[in-house]
């Protein structure tokens, strides 16, 4: 009797197994999958930020050299930027550009990053250099490099992330 058990106890437990198989196999496909698709979507998402924000950078550095070369020239009086703007309206578009710009990097930058803190503490301090009355061009020319360069590190550790799919 024990050896007719055998095979009808063998058969169970072959029968069990397969049952648990077919059940925790797609299981354990559909997390990783689901893991996976959620790296890529993450990923994606994390490389368009980083376009995003490089080119609002880039955008920025750009209008705040502008800006310091015409307070450079200096044949206006500046009054924190509005006298060029009374004398040439179409500048009002670029400063109005300029505050877009610099809210746009504030916002696709988190407050909880201390390097993403301080790159807007830079770009305030910029904007407001270039409010100044005196010629600050250096000071001001000094944070755009620094902006630059802050930036680039951002980006840089963004990208080894994306590189590394998390």
């Amino acid at each position: 009797m024990l050896q007719s058990m055998d095979p009808l106890l063998l058969s169970l437990v072959s029968a069990c197994t397969a049952l648990v198989a077919s059940i925790v196999g797609p299981l354990v496909t559909l997390a990783v999958a689901k893991r996976q698709f959620n790296a890529t979507v993450l990923s994606a998402n994390r490389q368009k930020w980083i376009e995003t924000l490089r080119d609002m950078l880039a955008e920025l550095i750009s209008l705040l050299v502008a800006a310091v070369t015409i307070k450079a020239m200096g044949k206006i009086k500046w009054d924190r930027g509005l006298g060029p703007i009374s004398s040439d309206p179409a500048l009002l578009q670029k400063l109005e550009r300029i505050v877009l710009v610099q809210w746009k990097i504030r916002l696709l930058t988190n407050p909880n990053e201390p390097d993403h803190l301080d790159l807007n503490q830079l770009i305030d301090r910029a904007f407001k250099r270039l409010q100044a009355e005196g010629t600050e061009d250096e000071a001001t020319e000094s944070d755009i490099e620094n902006i630059t360069r802050l930036g680039q590190a951002i980006l840089k550790r963004e990208w080894a992330r994306v590189k590394r799919g998390i």
